[in-house]
């Protein structure tokens, strides 16, 4: 589990994931009124680019650009404008917990780019 402020993501082997969420997301809900905050269920991996694609399943994403510097990993998502707010979130939530996730487990930051496509 990873707490960003009022977020909650919880981490969850794929092969558990419905039970994770539950009868009509039962269980998320029992979760955000105990711990009186945002919770997000999301599918495990072992490497960056499949938790990134797994936690951004329903955004297309154009590439994943890897940036070494020494001391500091980058990793820049591109997705498509439209799809900007998806990525982002209400009120910025889901870029925010997905920037604590990877960098609590991977060691890398996030940056997200826009790209116009036609």
């Amino acid at each position: 589990m990873v707490k960003d402020g009022k977020n909650y993501v919880f981490l969850v082997d794929p092969m558990f994931l419905g039970k994770a969420i539950g009868k009509e997301g039962a269980n998320i809900k029992r979760l955000r009124a105990r711990l009186g905050g945002n919770v997000m269920i999301a599918k495990d991996a072992s490497t960056e680019e499949d938790f990134l694609r797994g936690y951004l399943n329903n955004v297309q994403i154009l590439d994943i650009e890897r940036r070494e510097a020494p001391g500091q990993v980058a990793l820049f998502i591109t997705v498509p404008d439209v799809q900007r707010g998806i990525a982002i979130g209400k009120e910025g939530m889901r870029i925010k917990a997905l920037k604590a996730v990877m960098k609590r487990k991977f060691g890398v930051d996030i940056f997200l780019k826009t790209r116009r496509t036609v």
